[in-house]
């Protein structure tokens, strides 16, 4: 009732419309984000070296092999994995090939965020959430990448769809039972699904302690009874080995909060925390997190208001991913948050609406300033992105840079974290046999790597391939580290002469002649 008293207002701004004219602007931003998702697809960059890892374990183990821990450090859902593995199978094992499942995933994600918008938001704010679902990057990106991000955020959507249906109407023995199976299964192709179904249990536990439903309270129990046995058996076959993988842990221990905190920098973790969700997940520009901080805080009050289970709903998942990262479960940082996205989105489209609401007499201008300046960044990144779509690691031209340019007897020296994606672009056949010398992992001593460098001496025309180059420890006081690539580049040029290169993003490949040192050559 309040939201058709809402667009029936006479002073309603020009952004707040009819709800058939904001059905069909929302409708309109579903196209944009298909449309952005699609670009970024069919650009085909190059995998770059997380996605070489997992698209390395997919293509050689067995389906069966899938269940054990997976090389390289990786973790996936088992059915994420099983999906990945039939797309190999089918459609073969080129990026497109393994990048369709998370686009699928990815293009249902923005049908699905529209519908749920609809449910839960004022007409006038519909737009406005589809709009930022649309063209947030970080959403745009992993609609392109062999990760599991895309597909966790369409789970989500869909869990939120099917548990708004079940908030709204009496419990039934087959509805719910069907249900529960479906949520059930969704444990096994995405792992924070178990913190959407937490939330919703909590959230259905509330309305029916609410309305004192002693008979839908037994009914919870099947559920209940479901999720929990099937989660268990997720846990023991995978995410038990998952959670102690000693890289894993050490990798994202900055990821977990410090409990209790006991310095400002304790304290300042949480306050990152809460603005990382709308800038390092939810992708917005850092001085635009303040006002996505104060929309996202009063759409949830209003929502507390308004519609307590749906408060639940959205609010409960981050909740319990907290709770879980602070027993050092499920790191609380940037992509593995990416399924909470949809959530912050909603809650800041609410907290606009109702900031237009409390001032358009007063200051009418207000709420569309803050979209606008919300969207305005976005847009413009979604913009220049359609038009060069981001890369990380173009190893790709790289590889084929050496193909067309080396010589029967040259070597190609492979940095250790190239050796994967080199490893699946040479079993596809991009570059023909070559005298390759993989690199050693660096230890945190320079010079050990140096050392391996100067293995080469000697020989005439050496390919030095580089991607994902991390700094080294420096060994200078006044500095902790330098440019990795600056510092291999600037001891070959001390061992010898540099013939030919070219430069990507992320990459790189370089010729030398380590014969002779550049001093004897000008002597």
């Amino acid at each position: 009732m309040q939201n058709a008293s809402l667009t029936r207002t006479p002073n309603t701004m020009r952004w707040i419309c009819e709800p058939r004219m904001t059905q069909r602007i929302a409708w309109g931003f579903v196209a944009i984000g298909v449309l952005l998702r699609l670009r970024r697809f069919l650009f085909d960059r190059s995998l770059w070296l997380d996605e070489s890892f997992l698209a390395l374990n997919i293509i050689h183990r067995a389906p069966s092999e899938l269940l054990r821990p997976l090389d390289y450090n990786q973790g996936a859902p088992l059915g994420f994995l099983f999906l990945e593995k039939l797309a190999s199978l089918s459609l073969g094992s080129s990026e497109m090939a393994l990048r369709s499942l998370p686009f699928v995933c990815a293009i249902a994600s923005v049908f699905l965020f529209k519908t749920i918008a609809s449910r839960f938001l004022m007409p006038a704010a519909v737009p406005v959430a589809v709009a930022l679902f649309a063209i947030l990057e970080p959403l745009i990106y992993y609609s392109a990448e062999v990760k599991q991000y895309s597909s966790d955020v369409a789970i989500t959507l869909l869990l939120y769809l099917l548990a708004d249906s079940l908030l709204e109407v009496p419990f039934r023995i087959k509805r719910t039972v069907v249900f529960s199976v479906i949520a059930g299964i969704a444990m096994w192709f995405s792992h924070p699904a178990v913190f959407i179904l937490a939330g919703l249990g909590t959230s259905l536990l509330w309305v029916l302690l609410r309305h004192n439903d002693r008979r839908s309270l037994v009914l919870l129990s099947v559920p209940g009874v479901l999720w929990s046995g099937s989660f268990l058996v997720v846990y023991f076959v995978s995410l038990r080995s998952l959670s102690a993988n000693p890289q894993l842990l050490a990798y994202w221990q900055d990821a977990f909060p410090p409990i209790p905190p006991s310095s400002v920098a304790d304290i300042r973790w949480f306050v990152d925390s809460f603005f990382g969700l709308f800038s390092n997940v939810g992708g917005l520009e850092p001085e635009l997190t303040g006002i996505a901080a104060v929309a996202g805080v009063l759409g949830a009050c209003t929502l507390f208001s308004q519609h307590r289970a749906r408060f639940l709903l959205l609010l409960a998942p981050i909740a319990f991913t907290f709770l879980a990262s602070a027993f050092h479960r499920y790191p609380f940082r940037e992509r593995l948050l990416l399924f909470l996205v949809p959530s912050v989105i909603l809650l800041m489209a609410a907290g606009l609406a109702t900031i237009r609401t409390k001032t358009r007499e007063s200051l009418p201008l207000l709420s569309i300033l803050m979209v606008g300046f919300l969207l305005f960044r976005p847009a413009l990144h979604a913009g220049r992105y359609f038009i060069h779509p981001r890369t990380v690691e173009e190893i790709k031209p790289a590889i084929e840079y050496v193909r067309n340019h080396r010589l029967k007897a040259d070597t190609l020296y492979i940095y250790c974290m190239s050796t994967c994606p080199f490893q699946y672009y040479s079993e596809r056949h991009l570059i023909e046999a070559v005298d390759e010398i993989a690199g050693r992992y660096p230890t945190e001593d320079w010079k050990h790597f140096i050392e391996d460098l100067d293995k080469l001496r000697g020989k005439r025309r050496v390919w030095i391939l580089l991607s994902h180059v991390y700094p080294f420890p420096s060994p200078f006081p006044s500095s902790s580290e330098f440019d990795g690539e600056r510092r291999v580049l600037d001891h070959l040029d001390g061992m010898g002469t540099r013939l030919d290169g070219v430069r990507e993003a992320g990459a790189s490949v370089y010729l030398f002649d380590l014969g002779v040192t550049t001093q004897q050559r000008n002597s």
